[in-house]
């Protein structure tokens, strides 16, 4: 695999003029601050290498009162075929500002909007009205047209979630009145325990989702249920993988099932089918957490599927590119930022390698509270960024990535009280890796953005 830099996520400040219900600021642990264009210039360097520009991050871009000349300067010192695109609330876009923006020659713009009524859109993005935006949108469309250009293109980024789902058909005709060319849907990661319950995606892996769904046909056949009212998951876990859930458990033989609290003949049915299930996820190294698999029904993932169906229909009819998320994770995982060899640049200086570890903060992955720590290679401001991107530690780190080989965090049985994902700062996992790629959601495609 080619390892040269190809783009780079820029974040140009960390303030913000709303404060949105599912912002990852509502539970960061930072400084705040701009990105300086001493710290820009550092990095203007490497641009006439890569392919792509992105100003995003946690803030408003359109903040730093800088911003205009560092679009300036990277379309500067992009190549001809570079592209520049910024992310932004559209809270800001007057019409002198959507003048200033269509004449800065950016490639793309993306606004956030997370509702298609007024009412919900106000209820998430607190501090901004929509028809405000909608205002910003219609403002560039008319720059556009008064002096001809065909760019920036327009899109939108939609964060699904339970209070806003419903309206996703509805914002793909108010994009098609609005020229958008492109919707960009990601689902949510909560941060706060008000949003942890926001979420529309399962924790179950496709393939091991297939393989329970296989094993429920098979007990109807014999007569018996998979349901376990009397059964101590978790000590089941412990007969099935063991604590930890170590690699080589996770390929052993079979337990010794009569270990097992409350254990009995109807018991010993069900696990005997639980056991084939098992081999046939050893046979495909499918890791298989039954605590949630088993409550499980997919009645609501049917109708968030019957609402993208919709919406995805409404999309083509416009001729809009409507991107749209798995609802259930891969159980193949890689990271697509260091595939794509992308580096994220913070406020600071800081060169990040992915979304998942760009600052530190509180979030919720399969149900239970996670401490993210931020991950650094260099700062821009004390070493030339080839040289961070080249350094023995970055280079490592991309390809134990791009290998991806690490503990099946997702799937796994202990998920919810593993010594590693509950620690408060992250040392490793169960298969000795020091990095916190094993529990990523957005390795598992459920999380996607720009």
């Amino acid at each position: 695999m080619n390892d040269m830099l190809r783009k780079l996520n820029i974040e140009v400040t960390t303030r913000c003029n709303l404060n949105c219900s599912m912002c990852v600021r509502n539970v960061w642990r930072e400084d705040s601050g701009d990105m300086s264009l001493e710290t820009y210039r550092a990095l203007a360097k490497v641009f006439p290498e890569i392919e792509t520009i992105n100003m995003i991050g946690i803030g408003e871009p359109l903040l730093n009162d800088k911003i205009f000349e560092m679009i300036r300067l990277g379309k500067e010192h992009l190549p001809e075929n570079g592209t520049f695109s910024l992310t932004t609330n559209g809270t800001l876009i007057d019409k002198s500002m959507a003048s200033k923006l269509v004449s800065s020659d950016l490639n793309y713009i993306v606004v956030s909007i997370d509702g298609a009524s007024p009412e919900t859109f106000a209820k998430i993005r607190k501090g901004a009205r929509l028809q405000d935006v909608l205002n910003g949108i219609r403002f560039l469309n008319q720059t556009k047209k008064e002096i001809n250009s065909q760019t920036p293109v327009i899109g939108l980024e939609f964060v699904a979630m339970k209070r806003n789902i419903e309206e996703l058909p509805q914002l793909v005709e108010l994009a098609a009145e609005h020229g958008i060319s492109f919707i960009i849907v990601s689902n949510l990661l909560p941060h706060t325990e008000e949003m942890k319950n926001e979420i529309l995606y399962d924790f179950n892996s496709d393939e091991a989702i297939e393989l329970f769904e296989e094993a429920k046909a098979e007990a109807k056949r014999r007569g018996i249920t998979l349901a376990f009212d009397s059964l101590d998951v978790e000590n089941y876990a412990n007969a099935l993988f063991g604590v930890p859930p170590l690699k080589d458990k996770l390929r052993s033989g079979k337990p010794t099932w009569n270990n097992v609290r409350g254990y009995d003949k109807e018991m010993g049915q069900k696990f005997e089918l639980l056991d084939e299930t098992v081999a046939k996820a050893r046979e495909r190294n499918v890791c298989m957490s039954f605590k949630n698999l088993i409550p499980g029904d997919g009645s609501h993932i049917a109708h968030i599927q019957e609402l993208f169906a919709k919406a995805a229909a409404r999309a083509a009819q416009f001729q809009i590119d409507l991107e749209l998320p798995p609802l259930i994770p891969r159980a193949r995982r890689e990271c697509g930022f260091v595939r794509d060899r992308i580096a994220f640049i913070s406020w600071d200086g800081f060169v990040r390698p992915c979304h998942n570890l760009y600052h530190s903060y509180m979030c919720y992955v399969n149900g239970r509270e996670k401490s993210i720590n931020a991950v650094s290679f260099g700062n821009v401001n004390e070493r030339d960024l080839r040289d961070i991107w080249n350094s023995r530690e970055y280079r490592s780190f991309r390809r134990q990535v791009d290998k991806f080989d690490f503990a099946p965090c997702g799937d796994c049985p202990h998920a919810e009280a593993c010594f590693a994902l509950l620690a408060p700062v992250f040392r490793k996992d169960c298969y000795e890796y020091t990095l916190p790629c094993g529990d990523c959601p957005w390795a598992r495609g459920v999380l996607q953005c720009m």
